[in-house]
């Protein structure tokens, strides 16, 4: 477990380097009209660094005294994280096709039913509501449109009020 920390932490600092030199090329500094576009990158990338660094200090020392620890994913776990990244890959792929709120509902649906194991009711309630607040919200109030993919439009166009 600790070797996992110690790698996610890296690769966390990685994002935060990447994050800082970005943002320093935007520029981080308070112009004339407020602060300038790399300003909360820079700071969030800084934030991101010192805690990675925290992390891997500790998991380090951790690691030295009291060895490696305990397995990532204990005997049986990865079962049940595939069960959760396959539907998760499938929304991503089916988006491109039916679009997001579509996707939405297929994925909830598959979540409420197989892994939650509620009734008929509960999933076609929560998975239907859920994607259409979302895309009233969204779409409707917000006018920020979300992915439609190839055959959602013409589907959402059907609820066109």
């Amino acid at each position: 477990m600790r070797k996992a920390d110690i790698i996610v932490a890296l690769g966390m600092m990685l994002v935060g380097i990447i994050a800082l030199g970005d943002a320093i090329r935007l520029g981080f500094g308070w112009g004339m009209s407020g602060p300038e576009a790399g300003f909360f990158p820079f700071y969030m990338g800084l934030g991101i660094l010192i805690c990675t660094i925290f992390v891997v200090v500790k998991a380090v020392k951790t690691y030295r005294k009291d060895g490696p620890g305990k397995p990532m994913i204990p005997e049986g776990g990865l079962t049940r994280i595939l069960w959760i990244l396959i539907p998760a890959i499938g929304v991503f792929l089916l988006t491109e096709l039916i679009g997001l709120h579509l996707a939405a509902v297929f994925y909830l649906a598959f979540n409420i039913r197989v892994l939650g194991k509620m009734s008929w009711a509960k999933v076609l309630l929560i998975s239907i509501l859920v994607p259409l607040s979302i895309y009233i919200v969204f779409d409707k109030m917000f006018l920020i449109p979300l992915p439609e993919g190839l055959w959602g439009g013409s589907v959402l166009s059907l609820l066109s009020f």
